[in-house]
């Protein structure tokens, strides 16, 4: 059972007289409370900042999954002790200028033999087949040129717009080191009635030996 304001004395010593509690004027107290509110809203402000940020999409790249004025939910601590996977959709710095910002979906991940045809892509040897690519008219080539035997080095990811079409990315300008990958787009946040994760179709990878 607790004793309260029990106090355990030495024999033959006296407890002593009880401490003059302080007061606190309620306009002290208010003026602290509001300051500790606004500690802790900046502390959690400044930690939401540093592990995700919103983006908002500009251009049809990566139609038909994400539309230009969307807004993508972006985890800049996802590969914080991984990099990024087959199929993953990141947002990076290109290559070939650092001041813009994309969004692509990565292909092919470090040591990956790609190869691009008019009409397909292979990662080591294995056709893609890619349900999330925008519709192609039949008969029309998705790659404008054939690229083969592409070795990604260590720290090297081959990104693609799902846009085939309609989309400046590896093909154009190299692959992308991880040092220039900002994080991985994880949300569809805005418009409200169209709230969804971005999906990674890693099913379509499954095939692919590590």
């Amino acid at each position: 059972m607790a004793v309260g304001d029990a106090q355990l004395l030495p024999a033959g010593r006296k407890a002593a007289k009880a401490a003059v509690k302080k007061t606190v004027s309620p306009r002290s107290r208010f003026a602290r409370e509001v300051i500790e509110t606004l500690v802790l809203t900046a502390l959690v402000f400044f930690a939401v900042r540093a592990s995700v940020q919103p983006y908002r999409v500009d251009g049809p790249s990566m139609q038909p999954g994400l539309h230009t004025n969307e807004y993508v939910l972006v985890s800049m601590l996802a590969y914080l002790f991984g990099g990024p996977q087959r199929g993953d959709v990141i947002v990076f710095h290109p290559p070939d200028d650092p001041s813009q910002v994309y969004v692509k979906r990565v292909i092919g991940v470090p040591g990956d033999r790609i190869d691009i045809s008019a009409t397909a892509v292979y990662v080591d040897g294995d056709r893609l087949n890619e349900p999330y690519i925008y519709p192609l008219r039949p008969g029309q080539n998705e790659n404008p040129e054939v690229l083969t035997d592409i070795v990604l080095g260590p720290n090297d990811y081959y990104v693609m717009g799902d846009n085939r079409l309609n989309s400046l990315d590896s093909r154009f300008f190299g692959s992308v080191p991880r040092r220039n990958i900002i994080g991985k787009a994880e949300l569809v946040m805005w418009p409200g009635n169209d709230i969804h994760t971005i999906a990674t179709y890693s099913s379509v990878f499954a095939g692919i030996k590590s």
